[in-house]
């Protein structure tokens, strides 16, 4: 109890709440938040970016060639497999990274 009065003793009458409130808001923002939308702002861009034949990797770690896009229902076509021609459909969410473009 003489814990917290000393808090308030000599005329602190809680000010200091109004200024460390806002600036623990402020260092949550800068934290938490704003790279978080960094990130959706990266993963927007590479995701319009997107062509076929791009080398890809999915959220489940499967490694493909982008054989069809459908921006209309967000589903892509990789395949997978040349020999066999093998194709699989993912929503297009699913595409984690794009691999950089060979330079030969």
């Amino acid at each position: 109890m003489l814990d917290s009065m000393v808090l308030f003793a000599e005329g602190g009458d809680g000010m200091w709440l109004i200024i460390l409130f806002p600036a623990l808001l402020i260092l949550m923002w800068f934290l938490m938040v704003a790279p978080q939308k960094r990130q959706e702002t990266r993963m927007r861009e590479m995701l319009a970016a997107l062509e076929k034949n791009d080398r890809v990797m999915t959220v489940g770690g499967l490694i493909g060639t982008v054989h069809v896009i459908d921006r209309d229902q967000n589903e892509i076509v990789l395949k997978v497999d040349e020999a066999n021609n093998t194709k699989v459909r993912f929503h297009l969410t699913a595409v984690s990274a794009v691999f950089p473009k060979d330079k030969t």
